[in-house]
């Protein structure tokens, strides 16, 4: 592993010139509410399982915040607006690409290891940690590698690494007062703490080396019970080292290590037992200089608190605290409760966040607890504040969030309907959720309301888990109707029943058959899309699915009544399974660019995005993969992506999902659009005017011939109006269409342009 590590620490700098520059930016500015109250986060992407870190990113000389979250490794980054008592701080990407953030792997904390004032990296490696050394100047942000896996010396003729697991966070402080960093981790032989001390002092006089030895394998004297979370106080273990200046004699490991061979007694099962994970946080709770211990445990709730009654140089817990703060609000989250100790409010005094640490089975939307210190940074009182810190500022969709576009009031702008794989409930249960966005901007600034966190009451339905729309006009009504696509890989339809512009579903179909009468079924995660992909005027269905392949299934039906058959489980040999992952949980998002050409998008597992090419004239055959880091966008495992012209000019922007369950906004300012196209289609025509009330006239800028000719399609690749251009300019009524967005496109027969007309009545 730590091998692996290296390489990619060393391939990722060198990947942005190897890709397309980008036509994306982000943009955090396009306003979202919820309840009425704007969200200042809207666009972060969600938080579920984050750890807490503070670091000057910006070097500004005040403390900003670092967040790690455990769904798919990503680092969150958050500037501190530096108000005196209060937790104001702005989400930035600007650190995204920082080198090693997005290689850290199952746990990172800050500390400053070598006393220079700026926060270092602690992370994951192979059964221990790495350490990455903050080398930023005036120039920006950098970090340095400086031990890939850091040793300890367990035995005198030995040196093998810390261990540590990828589920633990070990506590990583000043446990002796000298002045540099030791470690505190449960044992990989069984449930005690293990002091390793730091001798980067004691050797050299300064803070600055990573020197350490175990000096006590039962730190503080007390040991967590193998089938709970209990703790036994005043528990000194049988094979301690023989001084605590000392480390541990090579016949007694060796000793040990038989007994957990042979079995037996009481000795034997404490070497046997396999830790199997805890969170470790030593904080000084009661003001006398010495560290006590917030200890959280993977199978429970709570925080226990163990308060030391000995020294600085020997730890000796002597009470606890199992439900703390037992004085406050305890710490309750359903599973595995890690703690963080740091100043989120700006008054000087470091405050208590608590988050799960286990990324499943746990509180995923309103799962950061928050408690102010209002005693002192040396002696902390805690107050629980909330539960869903920096989340109350975010779209915060729980596990997943998968952006659809869909006009769901026919007000002619572009709503989205966000869907999820669910939210955590107590017990383990994951309701799923489609949530409403609706667009209560303008055709140029759009701006988005959460109007509904579960539409249609579909949480109710019995479809269960991954819950995926798609829609489309599939009884030749003119409005769209809804298939969902769920865990189980089938699909289900709601017809679309409205008098009015506000669409109103009923189930129709509570499983869609194919042309054999069997219902369909993809495996797991079915993720729909309509597109009239062989272009016969009936839409046919793509099908996103567990596996990472695409289904194509061929409409071979009417207008009115499609009729599904499976031309091809893996269309065009689309996958997007990365070699380190079997599965790909793919979100297929077809669309035509700027000049006309089909494309096709995919979200996946890894969580980038892959596009591919040569779709057209090509239904059997093999499509070009073009990028599979379209945009060198990553949001995090999982994704899902929705393009729209939402700023009206000409260029789709792009909304992501993904699975920490918030969304980021793109918007696309690139004159040649989001694939780089070399020529616009404002170049080659002009549509006056535009949003159009009646019609536009289109305006040609090219030469005219007898093959030229206009369509006009809509956002699902169907053709719904079609008439030659014989002259420079020519009408386009639209009073036949709805209000909303179209696409119009101009061809001479080899050259094909196209631009987004909005038709609003």
């Amino acid at each position: 592993m730590k091998h692996r590590v290296l390489l990619l620490a060393g391939l990722l700098p060198l990947l942005p010139s190897l890709r397309a520059q980008n036509a994306l930016v982000y943009d955090p500015t396009v306003p979202v509410t919820r309840n009425g109250v704007p969200l200042a986060m809207a666009w972060a992407g969600g938080l579920n399982f984050p750890q807490v870190s503070d670091i000057d990113l910006d070097g500004d000389g005040d403390k900003d915040l670092f967040l790690f979250d455990r769904t798919g490794n990503k680092v969150i980054t958050l500037l501190n607006q530096g108000v005196a008592g209060q937790t104001s701080y702005v989400f930035t990407r600007a650190y995204d690409h920082v080198q090693p953030f997005p290689i850290l792997q199952e746990w990172a904390l800050l500390r400053d290891y070598n006393c220079d004032g700026k926060e270092d990296i602690f992370t994951y490696t192979s059964a221990g940690f790495g350490v990455y050394k903050n080398t930023s100047d005036a120039n920006g942000l950098s970090f340095q590698l400086v031990d890939d896996l850091v040793g300890s010396n367990y035995v005198p003729t030995e040196s093998p690494n810390l261990y540590i697991s990828q589920v633990d966070i070990p506590g990583i402080e000043d446990i002796d007062g000298d002045g540099d960093l030791d470690v505190v981790t449960f044992s990989i032989f069984g449930n005690y703490v293990e002091y390793h001390k730091n001798l980067s002092m004691e050797l050299y006089g300064t803070c600055d080396s990573l020197r350490y030895m175990v000096r006590n394998r039962c730190w503080g004297y007390f040991s967590e019970n193998l089938n709970n979370n209990s703790v036994t106080l005043h528990n000194p273990c049988m094979f301690n080292v023989t001084d605590p200046e000392l480390p541990v004699q090579v016949e007694h490991r060796r000793h040990l290590l038989q007994a957990a061979l042979d079995g037996g007694d009481a000795l034997a099962e404490e070497a046997r037992a396999a830790h199997v994970g805890s969170t470790l946080t030593p904080i000084d709770l009661d003001g006398d200089g010495d560290k006590d211990l917030l200890l959280g445990d993977v199978l429970y709730d709570n925080l226990t608190a163990l308060i030391n009654g000995g020294t600085v140089d020997s730890a000796y817990m002597v009470s606890q605290d199992t439900l703390f703060p037992l004085y406050d609000t305890p710490v309750h989250l359903d599973i595995f409760p890690a703690a963080f100790y740091e100043d989120v409010d700006n008054d000087g005094k470091r405050d208590l966040i608590v988050a799960p640490n286990y990324p499943s089975l746990s509180e995923n939307a309103h799962g950061i607890l928050y408690y102010t210190n209002t005693g002192t940074d040396a002696a902390p009182v805690f107050h629980f504040r909330q539960n869903d810190l920096f989340q109350d500022r975010m779209l915060e969709f729980g596990d997943g969030a998968y952006p659809v576009p869909f006009d769901y009031n026919g007000d002619g702008r572009m709503d989205l309907i966000v869907a999820n794989y669910g939210y955590y409930a107590h017990g383990g249960t994951y309701p799923c959720k489609l949530a409403v966005l609706k667009n209560t901007g303008t055709a140029t600034a759009p701006a988005f309301d959460l109007v509904d966190s579960d539409y249609m009451g579909l949480s109710t339905s019995g479809i269960g888990n991954a819950m995926y729309p798609a829609f489309g006009d599939l009884d030749g009504d003119g409005d769209k109707d809804l298939y969902i696509g769920d865990l189980q890989g089938q699909l289900h339809y709601y017809e679309n029943t409205a008098t009015g512009p506000v669409a109103q579903f009923v189930l129709t179909e509570p499983t869609v058959n194919n042309d054999a009468g069997q219902p369909i079924d993809v495996g797991q995660h079915a993720t729909p899309q309509f597109w009239d992909l062989n272009e016969d005027g009936l839409l046919d269905l793509l099908i996103g699915e567990r596996n990472g392949n695409i289904n194509y299934y061929r409409n071979t039906g009417t207008v009115n009544a499609p009729v599904w058959h499976l031309d091809n489980d893996s269309v065009g040999g689309v996958t997007v399974n990365e070699w380190w992952n079997v599965t790909g949980y793919s979100v297929p998002f077809m669309h035509r660019t700027e000049d006309g050409t089909l494309e096709l998008l995919v979200g996946s597992e890894s969580g980038w995005i892959h596009q591919f090419g040569d779709i057209e004239g090509n239904l059997n055959g093999t499509w070009e993969l073009i990028d599979s880091t379209w945009q060198d966008l990553y949001e995090g495992i999982r994704t899902g992506l929705a393009l729209y012209d939402f700023t009206g000019d000409g260029h789709e922007d792009a909304v992501i999902g993904n699975y920490r369950g918030g969304l980021s906004f793109w918007r696309n300012d690139t004159p040649s659009g989001v694939t780089g196209a070399t020529r616009t289609a404002t170049e080659a025509f002009a549509l006056l005017p535009n949003p159009a009330n009646g019609g536009t006239d289109v305006v040609l800028d090219v030469p005219v011939g007898r093959t030229t000719r206009l369509d006009v399609l809509n956002d699902l690749g169907q053709v719904l109006h079609t008439m030659p251009l014989r002259d420079k300019r020519s009408r386009l009524a639209t009073d036949g269409f709805r209000n909303g967005v179209y696409l119009v496109r101009v061809t001479d027969g080899t050259t094909r342009w196209t631009q987004r007309l909005v038709v609003m009545h």
